[in-house]
């Protein structure tokens, strides 16, 4: 094979054009490889820089959260226990199941029984009394209570059965309505579901008679309760109101009397949020833009401006051209004459002082009782140091 010998000229010739060639692609290299150098270096002395506590406050969050569900889980197991030993020899009641968290109440838990007298499912809904119940349960207690419930039986209110104090705090025992709740109507949503999960998606807003009738009733309920020296019912919500056979019925109106920290603030507020609950199909965020959403329903609207703006009282809201030609065939010959005795008005006079007391100190209420949930938790020297290490990076 002849090889071909290029003069020295020609040969350095070609070499500088080779080098000319190569040069700018060695230089794009090396600056890929400096800027690759320059961001590891940055993302570890960041990483270095970061400060420990960030760290701690996720192992935190983590811990916490965990031991608010095993929390949670003794307590259901305990309470299950509980009503497994009061109802175990029980002559009129039988345990059937124990139900999930249906309510948004930390302190309620609900099972269904069998009325063995009556062969009926009823509720039961074990209440945890607080530090702040204005209620000593007794014997002597107990009836009158029974007395108080049996003098508010009304088309519109959500009657209690039966009544028992127990070591755990208060069973109360219900109808149990397949129906649900108005929320439950609003949403779409079966009863026993778990309250966190089925309220997530928006529901629909009801036909406006229905809005009405429903109105109507609500309104009705609370002018009863007042008219029978029950204190300001702060815990008027769409969860709260039983729809059975379509008929709106006002329901835990244990709350006030055991001293159970209020939802919501005045009655007539309260209404005017499920009132645009029911047209609309969520909860209301704001009480000052509401127009796009009511454009459909004028007189809804007026109505809600009324009560929010001047205030107005159960009494002026049931006076609206919106309630006031409604119907009430329920109240058709139901006697709700009746007279309230003594030891009961003496009860309720023990607790009327009581929810506005505790709606000043809502959040202290409930700081209170996550205080209590985690000192029954197991704290290690090192969750304290934790915590600790958290409010000086909040």
């Amino acid at each position: 094979m002849l090889k071909m010998k290029l003069p020295e000229k020609s040969r350095g010739h070609f070499l500088n054009q080779t080098q000319n060639v190569t040069h700018p692609w060695v230089a794009t290299f090396l600056v890929f490889v400096g800027i690759g150098i320059f961001a590891i270096a940055a993302f570890w002395i960041k990483r270095c820089k970061s400060s420990s506590p960030k760290h701690e406050y996720s192992a935190l969050r983590l811990d916490v959260g965990a031991d608010k569900v095993k929390y949670e889980r003794e307590l259901r197991d305990g309470m299950y226990t509980t009503c497994s030993q009061y109802l175990g020899n029980h002559d009129r009641y039988e345990l059937r199941t124990h139900l999930g968290n249906i309510g948004s109440r930390s302190d309620k838990h609900w099972f269904i029984v069998q009325d063995k007298k009556l062969d009926a499912p009823r509720l039961l809904t074990l209440v945890t009394l607080p530090p702040s119940c204005p209620i000593e349960p007794s014997v002597l207690t107990k009836e009158t209570v029974l007395s108080l419930f049996r003098s508010l039986q009304h088309p519109y209110i959500h009657p209690v059965l039966d009544v028992e104090f127990w070591d755990k705090g208060v069973a109360l025992v219900s109808p149990l309505n397949p129906s649900g709740s108005l929320r439950d109507i609003i949403y779409n949503s079966a009863w026993q579901e778990e309250y966190h999960y089925k309220y997530h998606s928006r529901g629909e807003g009801l036909p406006l008679r229905q809005i009405q009738c429903l109105g109507r009733q609500i309104l009705e309920a609370l002018l009863f309760l007042k008219n029978r020296h029950f204190p300001p019912f702060h815990h008027l919500t769409s969860s709260n109101i039983i729809i059975q056979n379509g008929v709106a019925r006002l329901a835990a109106l244990e709350n006030p009397l055991f001293g159970l920290p209020p939802k919501n603030g005045a009655e007539n507020v309260a209404f005017g949020r499920i009132l645009y609950e029911m047209t609309v199909g969520y909860e209301i965020s704001s009480h000052h833009h509401f127009d796009v959403e009511l454009a459909s329903f004028p007189k809804i609207a007026e109505v809600l401006q009324l009560i929010f703006k001047r205030n107005l009282s159960v009494e002026e809201i049931l006076r609206c051209d919106l309630f006031r030609g409604v119907e009430l065939r329920e109240l058709r010959g139901a006697n709700t004459s009746f007279t309230m005795p003594g030891d009961v008005l003496e009860l309720l006079e023990n607790v009327r002082c009581v929810p506005d007391k505790m709606i000043i100190n809502k959040r202290h209420h409930r700081g209170e009782r996550y205080k209590k949930i985690y000192n029954l938790v197991q704290v290690t020297g090192k969750t304290v140091i934790q915590i600790k290490k958290m409010k000086e990076v909040n």
